[in-house]
């Protein structure tokens, strides 16, 4: 393939945003996502009321009573304003975490495929030796050792997520090494470094776009999984996993709904996340 011809096609195809095909599930999923994310993010405009405050005259309201149209937990706290409330914590900590296991994850790859050999071995065996362990432990027993917060739920879950990421990157990356623009760039002179920016890297992203979208609904659920246990984001933060925890031993006592409404939206989120994940995972297919 002449040089000019294959540096001309470099960006072509790759470097297009392939949107998901207009397909109902596809885009019910992404309507159910921008209403859950428009109502957290605009839940002080949806509700007056503070998620932490207590009220002892409206404890434990059904659905539909007055003022509370999700009902109240047993300290009188109403539920809708701990959903929605909950919901920016959730969401914001679940595409923050995602973002770092895709930085870290990709930065790792790029390293593992540029770099000399022990480099690549060094952490492909990292990767290898942590995706045989018991995450859900490691990111318990950080969050235990380094305390609840954000920023630590974040961090734990960047740095024990990031191994499928960089095994993806590594692998595109030392595909690339074939294309025909990136022989043509190397005969043209280019740096490695350029040849990675400028080529390899956004050749490579497609494909890694794909896990990461799944890397959002992992994050969004090992987020909520340690606020149920206690470990993650701080007590007076509401969160959907802090709902979770606070309303366990009320399933059986007739307030079914406390469970239930987090818990529904902690589904319906990570099923419409994984929706477009696959998705977009299949047009990419598609188009390599």
């Amino acid at each position: 393939m002449p040089a000019d011809v294959a540096v001309r096609r470099r960006p072509g195809a790759l470097l297009t945003a392939r949107l998901p095909s207009p397909r109902p599930a596809v885009w019910a999923a992404v309507a159910v996502l921008a209403v859950l994310g428009a109502a957290s993010a605009g839940a002080p405009l949806l509700t007056d009321l503070d998620p932490l405050a207590t009220d002892t005259a409206a404890r434990s309201l059904a659905p539909g009573s007055p003022g509370h149209p999700l009902g109240t937990d047993t300290l009188g706290r109403d539920l809708l304003a701990r959903l929605l409330h909950g919901g920016r914590t959730s969401l914001l900590v679940g595409l923050t975490a995602a973002a770092v296991t895709v930085v870290l994850g990709v930065a790792l790859g790029a390293a593992a495929a540029q770099g000399p050999r022990w480099l690549d071995a060094a952490i492909t065996r990292v990767a290898d030796t942590m995706l045989a362990l018991p995450l859900l432990v490691v990111v318990l027993a950080l969050s235990a050792v380094l305390g609840g917060s954000l920023t630590v739920v974040v961090l734990a879950i960047g740095l024990t997520a990031w191994m499928p990421v960089a095994l993806v990157a590594r692998a595109e990356l030392r595909s690339q090494r074939a294309r025909g623009y990136v022989r043509a760039a190397r005969s043209l002179g280019l740096s490695p470094w350029q040849i990675l920016t400028r080529h390899s890297l956004p050749g490579a992203l497609p494909p890694v776009a794909s896990i990461a979208a799944f890397e959002v609904g992992h994050a969004i659920l090992t987020e909520s999984t340690l606020s149920f246990l206690g470990v993650g984001v701080p007590p007076n933060r509401p969160a959907w996993g802090t709902l979770l925890e606070n309303a366990q031993s009320h399933l059986l006592t007739g307030q079914w709904y406390t469970v239930a409404l987090p818990a529904a939206a902690i589904v319906v989120t990570i099923v419409s996340v994984n929706v477009i994940a696959s998705a977009v995972g299949g047009e990419q297919g598609r188009a390599w």
